[in-house]
């Protein structure tokens, strides 16, 4: 029997009140992107197009802190604070999103007065003597505004200062469910969750499958790797509909210690191995490695060495649209930018982008014609791989994810 959680309902989770969503307002410094895209800064959801831009969520928290030290010893000091917003998943075609509200929990010195999103306080999850625990809510919504709000798995709210994790990953192809990955500081296992106003989750991968690392789902392939030093490397196919647990594969030849951002295209396996070390660092005649396996003939082979360096960022993205793979490298020893590379499976070549400075990528498009491309600080660029020149995100400071659009 599949292992269903059906979640706290949307009207069991916020305050009772008569006030509907706030509606989504203008926002003050108008932000122009050649795409349509959905971004989350500090304590917001935002839309951007070629139009400008307008805020979709807006959360604000109230902490009341006690001074521990000094001549205010004891004192009690209330604050504001906009909300930490992480992990954005969207759905091209839609428009729909998910994203995680972190949720820091009571301390001894320290406690969460109120959350409130889109002009609504939400209840949080709280232990048996009434402190907030810490965790993360999944807040789901669409181009009108915030559609529903879950804490969605119990365990995964704690009092014990351990991290846990929900991380909205990638909906369904239809926009009907978003595949959530939950993971602590030893596990990961993935649920479902259906997109509306009363979430329900389904769990489709349990823990001891997959290790901390996770693994990386790929718009338009039904399949992703699995890691485990135990269980080994394994295939597993996600059910298309999201309401069935995936199937996992027999364990393959290949090694888990050192393989580093396994990727599926097609009947291709692309990865990262990782060079050898000893006592004197990395051994350069034994680097990293960029490497393709056929899973239908079980042949591998190494496509890139990564010259002087036994380890790396690994891949960055992969699209399946166009058989291409995408990964940056630090060039620290050499010119000290890091740079994009694009290496096609189909012409077996690796070529450098006109993308520097960046230090990873938010989303790549359905067709695998556009990235957002992040830099240190916060700061977003969209790159256009067939022109091969990129445009900077003006007016949105420190932004934490963001995701891609269909043109609408």
């Amino acid at each position: 029997m599949q292992d269903i959680f059906r979640s706290t309902v949307l009207t069991a989770l916020l305050a009772t009140s008569a006030t509907a969503w706030a509606e989504p307002s203008a926002a003050p410094d108008a932000t122009v992107s050649p795409v349509p895209l959905i971004a989350l800064v500090p304590g917001k959801v935002v839309y951007v197009d070629s139009g400008g831009s307008r805020t979709l969520a807006e959360c604000q928290q109230v902490e009341e802190r006690r001074m521990l030290g000094g001549p205010e010893k004891g004192k009690l000091f209330r604050e504001t604070e906009p909300c930490s917003l992480w992990f954005l998943a969207v759905h091209p075609p839609t428009g729909r999103w998910a994203m995680s509200a972190s949720v820091s929990g009571d301390t001894s010195s320290s406690r969460l007065v109120s959350m409130t999103l889109s002009g609504r306080k939400v209840e949080v999850p709280t232990d048996k003597a009434g402190r907030v625990k810490e965790g993360g809510l999944l807040v789901m919504g669409d181009l009108e505004g915030v559609v529903a709000v879950t804490p969605g798995v119990p365990a995964q709210w704690t009092s014990n200062h351990v991290h846990h994790s929900q991380i909205p990953e990638l909906f369904t192809a239809d926009g009907s469910r978003v595949l959530v990955a939950n993971g602590t500081v030893t596990t990961s296992e993935w649920w479902s969750w259906s997109f509306g106003p009363r979430p329900e989750g389904i769990r489709v991968l349990p823990a001891h499958v997959t290790d901390t690392a996770g693994n990386d789902l790929v718009l338009g392939e039904s399949r992703t790797v699995m890691r485990h030093e135990r269980s080994g490397v394994r295939v597993a196919t996600m059910d298309p509909t999201g309401t069935k647990p995936w199937k996992l594969g027999p364990p393959m030849k290949q090694k888990r210690k050192g393989m580093l951002s396994p990727m599926l295209l097609g009947d291709t396996m692309v990865f990262y191995r990782e060079g050898v070390t000893d006592e004197g660092g990395c051994d350069e005649s034994n680097p990293g490695t960029y490497r393709r396996l056929d899973l239908r003939t079980g042949q591998e082979r190494v496509w890139r060495t990564h010259d002087t360096y036994c380890s790396g960022f690994g891949l960055e993205a992969v699209s399946a649209r166009r058989g291409t793979v995408y990964f940056i490298e630090s060039n620290y020893y050499s010119t000290g930018v890091s740079q994009l590379y694009e290496y096609s499976l189909d012409r077996d070549e690796v070529r450098a982008l006109n993308a520097q400075g960046f230090e990873g990528t938010h989303d790549i498009s359905g067709d695998g014609r556009t990235f957002l491309l992040h830099a240190r600080g916060g700061g977003v660029s969209v790159y256009d791989v067939d022109r091969d020149e990129s445009v900077w995100l003006r007016g949105l400071e420190n932004i934490r994810d963001a995701g891609l659009l269909d043109p609408r």
